[in-house]
């Protein structure tokens, strides 16, 4: 009897981790389908669990694109969620503003300007925006997925949130 308790405790365990994982991937499958729907994107449906599945499409002017992936850190891996609002032009600065809030761009003047116009605005918006990155073609917010994104709401208002930053910045 000992025997089948020992073998059976950490057969439920890992039955138990592998139920979850596949009941978190209906999940997010689910959301991702319903936002594309409310956003009027296109949806792509990935049949591998570990794949990255991808919604995109356009709003206002703009191309937009949700992605939800897992990266791997050694032993462990997150799964991070990416909002992404394309310029309909680049800037041509060779802009780039990293999540920590660090400017960088080729051309001095033009981004030192391009700062002054924008520092504000992007520093506000990173109360929201978690992993804010501006560059000349995009403007993405990247956040480890949680609960929340599970909603389609939660992720239709964050995508809105990340187009309206990239309709403001000038």
């Amino acid at each position: 009897m000992e025997k089948v308790i020992a073998i059976a405790i950490p057969g439920l365990f890992i039955v138990g981790i592998i139920w979850l994982i596949i009941a978190s991937n209906k999940r997010i499958n689910n959301a991702l389908s319903t936002a594309s729907k409310t956003l009027g994107f296109t949806y792509i449906p990935s049949k591998n669990i570990f794949r990255k599945k991808r919604i995109f499409g356009e709003l206002d002017g703009y191309n937009c694109e949700v992605e939800v992936y897992t990266r791997s850190h050694g032993k462990s891996s997150t799964t991070y969620v990416s909002f992404f609002a394309y310029f309909p032009e680049s800037f041509d600065m060779g802009l780039k503003i990293n999540w920590r809030g660090e400017f960088d761009g080729d051309d001095e003047y033009l981004t030192d300007l391009f700062i002054k116009r924008n520092e504000e605005l992007i520093e506000a918006s990173k109360k929201n925006l978690r992993r804010l990155r501006v560059e000349d073609a995009f403007v993405n917010s990247r956040k480890v997925l949680f609960r929340k994104y599970y909603k389609a709401d939660e992720i239709v208002k964050t995508m809105r949130d990340v187009l309206n930053l990239a309709k403001s910045i000038k």
